[in-house]
């Protein structure tokens, strides 16, 4: 059991520290992509992907869940998964439609969460949004590997995965403000 205010400031900040390390992590993956150092960027995106899944696990271990974290999370996943893809796009590495559609779905929602924060609510990401960031990640992986089929695959799989998620989204979000107006 933890006795002093300041030990339970370090504890909780914890899990949104991982979150600032993968966001810092990002800059660094684009420039080796761009570079043609893919086999560093992979070792650099699994780092932060694990950070993704360390963050989350001890935020709960912790009991150190906060409203912040919980907005910061996701959105350095956004800016993750967004970034490498901008880049591999760059790099003719992998369909722009895919891309562009999973893009629109991140700005999209995260346009909502910033109205809902602007109302007193936060929306969380739901299981059909992790579903969607564990196949773009699994998908950036095989991209980076040097599995482009297999990774296209899984990026288009994606992209359904993020339309439907972001329609899930926007439908919570209007039911949610039409019961405050109601």
């Amino acid at each position: 059991m933890r006795n002093n205010a300041y030990e339970d400031l370090k504890m909780s900040s914890i899990p949104n520290t991982l979150t600032f390390l993968r966001i810092l992590f990002i800059p660094f993956i684009v420039f080796f992509i761009v570079e043609g150092m893919y086999m560093v960027s992979f070792v650099l995106f699994v780092l932060s992907s694990l950070t993704d899944f360390l963050d989350g696990y001890l935020a709960r271990r912790m009991e150190s869940v906060t409203n912040f974290g919980k907005l910061l999370d996701p959105v350095a996943d956004k800016i993750l998964t967004s970034s490498v893809l901008i880049a591999l796009t760059y790099k003719h590495l992998c369909d722009p439609f895919s891309v562009t559609a999973i893009v629109a779905r991140e700005e999209a929602v995260t346009g909502l969460r910033a109205i809902a924060a602007s109302k007193g609510k936060v929306l969380p990401a739901g299981s059909t949004g992790k579903l969607k960031t564990v196949f773009i990640m699994f998908s950036i992986l095989l991209l980076l590997s040097g599995f482009k089929r297999y990774g296209e695959i899984f990026l288009i799989i994606s992209a359904f995965i993020a339309i439907y998620s972001g329609a899930i989204y926007f439908y919570n979000f209007f039911r949610v403000s039409g019961e405050e107006n109601g």
